[in-house]
């Protein structure tokens, strides 16, 4: 455990100890690009330093992180839920929530495509998150369609919106904030020059757990995240990034 082992070997008490956490490459605002801030980073960070922890992000694609963890070489991994543990068979304990993902369906609006349920998505080119696959729910064959040539995962999700409106694929998933984000990366001056796009409510909220190597540091930031969603600072993190709350 690194930051069991840090703990251990520093001389001086009043030592800050550092805690490595696996995070996306970039999923604005929640993980921003570079290794600089986003909501999941400072939301998280905050947590830790009520603790005396110091945050270490480490940026990898998907299976990189996975990768890591099982090498000891990270303590933690953000946005990890029970099945995903269970199908990567990663050992550890979740912790409480840090925030939730919205995640919906989008679409051009001028295609008017008949998307009612999550099966309906078969018919067409799907773009998702990197590691999506095993978190999403029951009702979409991602193997068939990935077979067929119409499933696959954006490593950074500032893509996404860029190839929609390419016509490269039909529809994306990704979380509500994610998406409005990009949307004003892309229309900065105004919303109404925007391309009608249609939202598709499919997929139902995705609590992002962090994944602890330790089951005591994992109860010490349950503690702490209850903490956080409870205090002000919880809203004003959010509000910088100019984003409602995902509590």
């Amino acid at each position: 455990m690194l930051w069991l082992g840090l703990l251990l070997g520093s001389g001086s008490a009043g030592a800050v100890h550092t805690v490595r956490v696996g995070f996306p490459e970039a999923i604005p605002p929640w993980v921003q690009p570079g290794g600089r801030a986003g909501i999941a980073i400072e939301l998280l960070r905050s947590v830790l330093q009520a603790e005396g922890l110091h945050l270490h992000p480490v940026q990898q694609p998907y299976a990189r992180r996975l990768q890591a963890y099982r090498r000891g070489q990270l303590d933690a991994l953000y946005d990890i839920g029970p099945q995903q543990q269970q199908h990567e068979q990663l050992n550890g304990s979740i912790s409480q929530p840090l925030h939730s993902f919205d995640n919906v369906a989008v679409a051009l609006g001028r295609r008017q495509l008949e998307i009612e349920q999550l099966g309906d998505l078969a018919r067409w080119r799907v773009m998702a998150w990197d590691g999506a696959g095993n978190s999403l729910p029951a009702g979409y064959d991602r193997l068939l369609a990935l077979a067929d040539g119409n499933y696959l995962e954006a490593g950074n999700q500032g893509h996404q919106l860029v190839n929609l409106l390419a016509g490269r694929v039909d529809v994306i998933l990704s979380d509500r904030l994610i998406f409005e984000w990009q949307r004003r990366q892309l229309f900065p001056a105004s919303l109404e020059h925007t391309p009608s796009l249609r939202i598709y409510p499919l997929l139902p909220p995705k609590e992002a757990g962090l994944l602890f190597r330790d089951s005591g540091l994992r109860a010490r930031v349950d503690a702490r995240i209850r903490a956080l969603k409870a205090s002000p600072q919880y809203q004003a993190i959010f509000t910088r990034y100019g984003s409602e709350t995902q509590p």
